[in-house]
């Protein structure tokens, strides 16, 4: 499985990793983007099966770069993760396409069951 991680904060990317290892997710092969300009770029070249993507960064926010992978691909499997957690932020990422939408700080099991339910 290819996943991008998409978070200006380098910590999130670190706990996903150790979280899904940690919950028997092997053979995942990580691609990383710290903004919404770069979520859209990497998941034009890395070709995910799964993107995590904060709604709140630097450049272009996850609803933006979320509304504009969905043009490129409807297919694309996306979890918004944010600590912005507003039914009205939550409902606009459905909207737009998402799978679904963890709210932070995550725990181990919601985390790791979101994705199996997606992948």
């Amino acid at each position: 499985m290819k996943l991008l991680i998409v978070d200006d904060a380098k910590l999130i990317h670190f706990l996903v990793k150790k979280i899904l290892t940690a919950n028997g997710f092997e053979d995942i092969e990580y691609a990383d983007a710290f903004d919404g300009n770069q979520a859209i770029s990497m998941a034009k070249e890395f070709k995910p099966d799964l993107i995590l993507l904060d709604v709140v960064m630097p450049e272009k926010d996850g609803l933006e770069a979320l509304k504009v992978i969905k043009e490129d691909n409807s297919t694309m499997n996306v979890i918004m993760v944010s600590s912005l957690g507003t039914e009205e932020k939550v409902s606009e990422a459905i909207k737009l396409g998402a799978n679904a939408f963890i709210q932070k700080p995550f725990d181990e099991e919601e985390l790791s069951n979101h994705v199996r339910n997606v992948i």
